[in-house]
């Protein structure tokens, strides 16, 4: 029998040495973050005393180099200390890295405003916009497009789109003035008012799993303050706003017991920083200490007032509000160091997972009748 060797071109060898490089970047990312980002950020990045990595708002910037600087110089006023003299530069980019693999949908969105009387008769286009001057333009932290009650313009956004799934998706646009959505340098929608539906349309089409290049144009009717909404759905999925109201200064927002369990990972008033409160479907909620394995407290007839998840988030306290338990307080894992490694939600459940004195260890909270709760040991 005769064997042959199959050469791989030159190119296909870049690629996959590129890949793998990646890879290899990436995991020492999540290493990195699993040793020192995690307390405050969150097992999945979504946020406790520290805000949501994986959340639209990015107040100090959300590119490559926005989150390379917070890593390296710190936040002043903030519990994000520098790191530039505790990892190297490579390391620090790694977790950069990381943090930028997790992201899915609309950032990097740049907001630029024009006078309305340039583009009278004209269609909407990149190209018109990039003809004239803007009057004004920023980057929009909550990475989704709005104007202030009293613009009369016209609004160009530019963004950019990551996809974490391959697949078919679409715009859906609310028929309001006149819109032009472009991706990656391809018309996808078009609709105006004041024309024919004859003259509108709307793809459907294949994107892949990346980031992509996204354009909205969009003129508002004379006298109106702004009313245009725009998402991209994945179909038969789920969607990403790119038009919204600005979050900045948005009022605490009270969470209330549901169907399923929940878990609390903000500051709360009179408990320390690493506390997860467990919100349980009989109202009951529970405050266990991730940094000495006790709970602490327990209230029934219980909710939050949680501070706003945007400006000034994980500034102020939140509160938790209730009729305290009495005797609830109690020690769950008994240890000298203690890491959260996960917790999870499982219908009226909750489990949490953490490391003590290096032994993975775990167990579930769950609600008991109408006003108490278990502790289940795994």
């Amino acid at each position: 029998m005769t064997k042959y060797l199959t050469l791989l071109p030159l190119s296909a060898i870049l690629v996959l040495t590129h890949l793998v490089f990646a890879q290899d970047k990436t995991q020492r990312g999540f290493e990195i973050y699993s040793q020192i980002c995690v307390t405050c950020h969150g097992p999945n990045l979504d946020g406790g005393i520290g805000p949501s990595l994986v959340d639209a708002y990015w107040k100090h910037g959300d590119t490559s180099d926005a989150i390379m600087r917070s890593i390296t110089k710190g936040i002043t006023g903030t519990e994000m200390i520098a790191y530039e003299y505790v990892y190297s530069e490579e390391d620090r980019q790694a977790v950069t890295d990381f943090i930028l693999d997790r992201q899915e949908g609309n950032r990097q969105t740049l907001r630029s405003l024009y006078s309305r009387d340039y583009f009278k008769g004209k269609r909407l286009t990149p190209e018109l916009f990039d003809s004239v001057e803007s009057d004004s333009q920023g980057i929009l932290p909550e990475n989704f497009l709005y104007t202030k009650r009293a613009f009369d313009g016209v609004l160009r956004g530019q963004s950019k789109i990551f996809i974490k799934q391959s697949g078919k998706y679409r715009f859906e646009v609310n028929l309001h003035g006149r819109t032009s959505i472009w991706l990656n340098g391809e018309e996808m929608h078009y609709t105006n008012v004041e024309k024919s539906r004859d003259t509108y349309f709307s793809k459907q089409f294949q994107l892949d799993a990346g980031i992509h290049d996204l354009e909205v144009l969009h003129e508002e009717p004379t006298g109106h303050s702004m009313r245009f909404n725009a998402r991209l759905r994945k179909v038969g999925g789920g969607f990403w706003m790119l038009t919204g109201k600005s979050l900045e200064g948005n009022i605490p927002k009270i969470i209330r017991p549901g169907s399923q369990a929940k878990v609390i990972r903000k500051w709360i008033d009179g408990l320390p920083p690493r506390t997860l409160l467990v919100l349980l479907p009989n109202q009951v909620m529970v405050a266990y200490d991730s940094a000495s394995g006790q709970i602490l407290k327990a209230w029934k007839s219980a909710l939050v007032n949680q501070t706003p998840s945007l400006d000034n988030r994980s500034q102020n306290q939140s509160v938790a509000k209730g009729q305290e338990i009495a005797g609830a307080g109690g020690t769950v894992l008994k240890g000298k160091e203690f890491n959260l490694l996960h917790y999870e939600t499982k219908g009226d459940s909750v489990l949490i997972s953490s490391l003590v004195d290096g032994m993975n260890k775990n167990f579930t909270v769950s609600p008991e009748g109408t006003d108490s709760f278990t502790v289940t040991l795994q």
